[in-house]
């Protein structure tokens, strides 16, 4: 499962020596294992991984770490719950408190189960199980992964009033191939308004370069009107779950919101 914003936006540092090659982004639809992907994917061959920020290792098991962040920086659980896993490791540190940039573990293949790399990410753990955060949002302030774009399959989204017309903005791409940005095959908006059950479909978003994707809401509802909206987004070359959306929220979602019994998760805006 997959949430949206995380508890705290934090300037996290990068899990391994370097800034890698992404492999496989979070909420991207691909051919193999958890679709959409959850977490990411990083290019790590049995090299040093480090804390992103201040906290304490919790071991899950030999080759997993769940990193408890230190939101506010004091040494005292007193945070909201916020995580970076650690998957796929050869080795781990004890567990304990360990400060930004230490060293907490190795990278590995698992035990032979997976082609060496680093599979990390921010998440929340309760009794509905683990739900994935976006990762851009701690990687905007340095220029590498393109300010943290390449982490995730949508990034910033954004709603503008703009001279009443009521404009939302949203940039997607893929990143999973080393070095390649990969646009998706369809990106669709469905709306609706706040309150209601059905989603509208509103057709497909205007491309406007550079990987933003923006609809106008101008007369498809009054002033003043609250509405919901998402996004769906697909990628070519799946045979079977080639489809995310943004926000978004399930597993293997879907292709139509009006056909689940799983109530997707959307954006909330009012019509100016």
């Amino acid at each position: 499962m997959f949430e949206n914003v995380p508890p705290a936006t934090l300037n996290w540092a990068c899990p391994l020596s370097n800034w890698p090659t992404v492999t496989s982004g979070w909420n991207t639809p691909r051919g193999v294992g958890t679709n959409p992907h959850r977490g990411v994917d990083l290019s790590a061959n049995y090299v040093p991984i480090y804390a992103v920020w201040n906290g304490w290792l919790i071991r899950v098991e030999n080759y997993t770490i769940r990193f408890q962040i230190d939101i506010n920086n004091d040494g005292i659980k007193n945070d909201s719950v916020y995580y970076c896993y650690y998957y796929h490791l050869s080795a781990r540190s004890s567990e304990g408190y360990y400060t930004k940039g230490a060293q907490i573990g190795t990278s590995g293949n698992e035990g032979g189960a997976y082609a060496p790399h680093l599979h990390f990410g921010g998440a929340i753990t309760d009794s509905y199980g683990t739900r994935w955060y976006r990762n851009e949002i701690n990687y905007r302030w340095i220029s590498y992964w393109c300010n943290g774009e390449d982490l995730d399959s949508f990034k910033q989204v954004n709603w503008n009033w703009d001279n009443g017309l009521n404009t939302t903005q949203i940039t997607i791409y893929f990143m999973d191939d080393p070095y390649t940005y990969i646009s998706p095959s369809e990106v669709e908006i469905f709306h609706r308004k706040a309150g209601t059950s059905t989603w509208t479909d509103g057709g497909s978003m205007y491309y406007k370069g550079n990987y933003i994707y923006e609809y106008y809401f101008y007369g498809k509802y009054p002033a003043g009107t609250s509405i919901n909206w998402l996004v769906r987004i697909k990628r070519s070359g799946l045979s079977v779950y080639s489809y995310c959306w943004a926000p978004a929220k399930y597993d293997q979602p879907s292709p139509n919101p009006n056909s689940t019994s799983n109530p997707y998760a959307y954006y909330t805006n009012t019509i100016q």
